[in-house]
């Protein structure tokens, strides 16, 4: 596995934005996130890459 989320939270103050995700990529993977608007989508990509804090007990590991 080259990028494995496990059970990534989010919250902005008192709003949950995300809870309890979890995936994985593997090498050379083609992968999409789609969903409706406010469904979670670039609070993910803006917690993997790290611009905003994933709540404690979330796990995210890129390339080990």
């Amino acid at each position: 596995m080259q990028l494995v989320v496990e059970n990534l939270s989010v919250a902005y103050g008192n709003i949950r934005a995300l809870h309890g995700i979890s995936f994985a990529v593997d090498q050379g993977e083609i992968v999409t996130i789609i969903g409706a608007n406010g469904a979670g989508k670039s609070t993910t990509l803006r917690a993997i890459s790290r611009m905003i804090p994933a709540e404690k007990g979330s796990g995210i590991d890129f390339m080990g």
